[in-house]
């Protein structure tokens, strides 16, 4: 039995080593230029939110949570750079990019309230600038975005060819008599 187990485990390998890998339809050079776009954006963001005073904000009646969304932010936004710069390495490894890709769509849902602190209390103008450039990455995150959904399809297929694979050779193990041993 144990002989038989383990012998499905080495048919199953070898039939999904040979089995050919699907192309992403995304090259490697669009994927690492949407990468390095985001996080051109996003260090492109970094002094302009430095010119941000939330604490001036609370004295002027101003939540609290705003110093708090401002922490986060600019935590997020030094995250997503080392996420970009890792993601270069390996940017097909779907976990990273899964991660990196909620994290922008956190920051820039986290900025787009933060903003409204910034109109109110601080400056208009300054709060536009920041969304301008904010909005410049929305073409590479919807890159990445596409990047992200083409790996989790690719990994499904090559997980349906291993899962066929497993079943033909239950069968085939299936159907073999059993070895009688004395």
């Amino acid at each position: 039995m144990r002989l038989c187990v383990a012998t499905y485990f080495v048919l199953c390998g070898c039939l999904y080593a040979q089995q050919p890998v699907s192309s992403v339809s995304m090259t490697d050079d669009q994927i690492l230029s949407a990468l390095s776009g985001i996080q051109q954006h996003e260090t492109r963001l970094e002094p302009m939110l430095a010119e941000l005073k939330p604490k001036d904000w609370i004295r002027k009646g101003a939540a609290d949570t705003y110093e708090e969304q401002f922490n986060s932010v600019t935590n997020q936004l030094h995250a997503i750079e080392t996420d970009m710069t890792n993601l270069t390495q390996h940017p097909s490894q779907m976990s990273d990019c899964i991660k990196a890709l909620f994290r922008a769509q956190a920051f820039h849902e986290m900025l787009g309230s933060l903003l409204g602190g910034v109109r109110r209390y601080q400056n208009p103008a300054l709060a536009d600038l920041i969304e301008a450039v904010a909005a410049e990455d929305r073409a590479d995150l919807d890159r990445l975005e596409n990047w992200v959904l083409q790996l989790a399809g690719e990994k499904e297929a090559q997980f349906n060819v291993v899962d066929r694979e497993a079943q033909r050779c239950r069968a085939t193990l299936s159907s073999e008599p059993a070895v009688r041993r004395k």
